[in-house]
């Protein structure tokens, strides 16, 4: 008996850190849908707590604050999006013309898959010099540090020409990320961005191959 007694508590204890790493990203989850919708002023921790079905004292205890809530959304969404954004475009690589062409492609499915992210990046991380800081450690830079030196190759083999390589990667994410956040706008106008396959074909047409028809 005794045995067995320690056995379930060995298992229990064994539980722990993935219950608890599931607590976090449901918090997160509640967290990035509200900031999105909101911003960061608005949203309330009472109603994240709701929708994550947690007590908002849980909140405090994981994450400190709100403040501290919204780094740990920016830190996983930079984190994942740049897992994914990898990954995707590895699997696009053969197929593209380019790998510049394949991650420009992987970042617009990353965000036609969920339009929620580049709604949470542009709310108003840009209103806050701390917040502005913590999204360019967490999600620019890394999205720089992978695109760039694409760039640069694309540029000395003039499959593209830009001066300014930072430029040509600024216009193109965001582009990508308005055009998805006012798709609903812009399905107005043109009824065939409706279709989720139109419209990344759209955006691939408009904000990607012009971009690489150089040389």
């Amino acid at each position: 008996m005794h045995g067995a007694a320690t056995t379930g508590a060995a298992s229990r204890r064994g539980r722990r850190p993935a219950d608890r790493g599931d607590t976090e990203r449901t918090i997160r989850r509640a967290a990035l849908r509200r900031f999105a919708d909101l911003g960061f002023d608005a949203a309330a921790l009472r109603d994240i707590a709701a929708d994550a079905g947690v007590d908002p004292a849980m909140i405090a205890y994981r994450f400190g604050s709100k403040l501290g809530l919204w780094k740990a959304v920016v830190e996983a969404v930079g984190a994942g999006k740049m897992d994914m954004l990898r990954r995707t475009a590895a699997a696009k690589a053969s197929a593209a013309a380019s790998p510049l062409a394949a991650s420009m492609e992987a970042l617009v499915d990353l965000y036609c898959a969920n339009e929620t992210v580049p709604r949470f990046l542009l709310r108003d991380a840009g209103h806050d010099p701390e917040r502005a800081a913590w999204v360019f450690d967490h999600v620019s830079r890394p999205l720089l540090d992978h695109f760039l030196p694409l760039i640069r190759r694309a540029n000395e083999t003039g499959r593209i020409a830009t001066p300014v390589p930072e430029m040509f990667l600024l216009s193109f994410a965001y582009g990508v990320a308005v055009s998805v956040v006012r798709r609903e706008m812009l399905a107005g106008f043109a009824p065939q961005l409706a279709n989720d396959n139109d419209f990344r074909a759209a955006l691939y047409a408009t904000l990607i191959e012009p971009r690489l028809r150089h040389g």
